[in-house]
């Protein structure tokens, strides 16, 4: 929400007038219609670039396109003014100095190599084909981009979503990248995956019946890795996942907050423990959080009462907001907590990094357990 107040026509407002307010006229230069047209065309455009970045957390842009934007601003309005006459300059160096930099953001977009981590034996022969059609492939097949989104999709692909087009939405909304295996529309398919110029292809294929054995030992695996429970992610799949998430933040230099939640109890005097109780209020707050955070947002079950959130591409305050926002308890289950014999505690620990440092999963808990502390009722 914060993000949404710092799009350039905010900023630019304010700037303008102080710069009105100490031109001189003896300093004015007049820029001459065109020119005008033509930069705020240009203003104009970095904008609305802007607003697409925040849409689609792409955080790393916004500070050229600000650069940009307001360089604009402030040269032709520092002319108009007549503001002091280097004013100008410093717009020109600002503006060509965001332009430069998304000119170099983007040139290594290519460069880039893909999040999902790469299926074994990716050389060997694999069902997707160059001569395979997109549009007639009987197997559902998908096109994203290096952050996830959905570029391209087939019909049958289309398929499995609730709504049509698929185009725009995260492929973890389907499956996990980089699995060999996962379950679209209620089917276990194989998957496979290929990269190529830049962009990460993706294919399903219906699984042949397997053994008993074999379905008992995915049954297993799969308990492993979710707690049915509450929904989330199992403790074990932490220590898989979170390691891999600060690898990719510390590669690519990208933010990655983690919270901390620990739901304690304290009973009334002469009132014995009652578990049963316990463990619907807790599924009910779990329900609440899973509801306040992203689909690219990932919750994991640590142990009793203590719950992690992993929120990749995010900003530091943006994350410290989400947080406080769950020690708040909407009023349904504040309504809900009067009736047990017991107050609840709801602590958070909280733990922003910027990619800037390696940093393993142990230290990574170790930070997000010292940090604990803040607490709401």
């Amino acid at each position: 929400m914060i993000l949404w107040l710092t799009i350039p026509p905010l900023l630019s407002l304010p700037l303008s007038l102080i710069l009105v307010a100490f031109g001189n006229e003896s300093n004015k230069v007049s820029a001459g219609a065109p020119l005008w047209v033509l930069l705020l065309l240009l203003y104009f455009a970095f904008s609305m670039f802007y607003v697409f970045s925040i849409k689609n957390s792409l955080f790393s842009q916004l500070t050229p396109l600000q650069l940009a934007a307001q360089g604009i601003i402030i040269c032709i309005v520092s002319m108009e003014a007549g503001a002091h006459p280097i004013l100008p300059w410093v717009g020109v160096i600002a503006a060509v100095s965001g332009f430069f930099i998304l000119l170099h953001s983007y040139s290594q977009y290519d460069k880039r190599t893909p999040h999902p981590a790469p299926v074994a034996n990716v050389d060997s022969p694999s069902p997707i084909s160059a001569a395979t059609s997109l549009e007639n492939s009987p197997f559902p097949y998908v096109v994203t981009d290096n952050e996830g989104t959905i570029i391209d999709a087939n019909d049958a692909f289309a398929s499995f979503a609730e709504e049509v087009p698929v185009q725009g939405e995260n492929v973890t909304k389907f499956f996990v990248p980089g699995e060999t295996e996962a379950v679209v529309g209620g089917k276990k398919h194989a998957l496979f995956q290929k990269t190529q110029d830049g962009l990460f292809h993706f294919l399903l294929v219906d699984n042949p019946p397997s053994q008993k054995s074999s379905q008992t030992a995915e049954a297993k695996r799969e308990s492993e890795l979710f707690d049915p429970k509450y929904g989330l992610y199992s403790r074990k799949y932490a220590q898989l996942r979170i390691p891999e998430e600060l690898s990719r933040a510390n590669r690519y230099r990208r933010w990655l907050c983690g919270i901390l939640l620990k739901v304690d109890y304290t009973y009334l005097p002469g009132r014995g423990r009652q578990p049963t109780s316990e463990e619907a209020f807790l599924a009910a707050y779990v329900h609440y959080v899973k509801g306040s955070i992203r689909e690219s947002d990932m919750g994991f079950s640590m142990q009793d009462g203590e719950f992690l959130l992993l929120l990749p591409e995010t900003p530091q305050q943006g994350a410290k907001d989400t947080a406080l926002k769950l020690l708040e308890l909407p009023e349904t289950l504040a309504e809900m907590k009067k009736d047990y014999p017991f107050s609840v505690d709801i602590k958070y620990g909280f733990l922003y990094y910027s990619g800037n440092y390696p940093l393993s999963y142990d230290q990574f808990i170790q930070k997000l357990y010292s940090s604990l502390g803040g607490s709401g009722e």
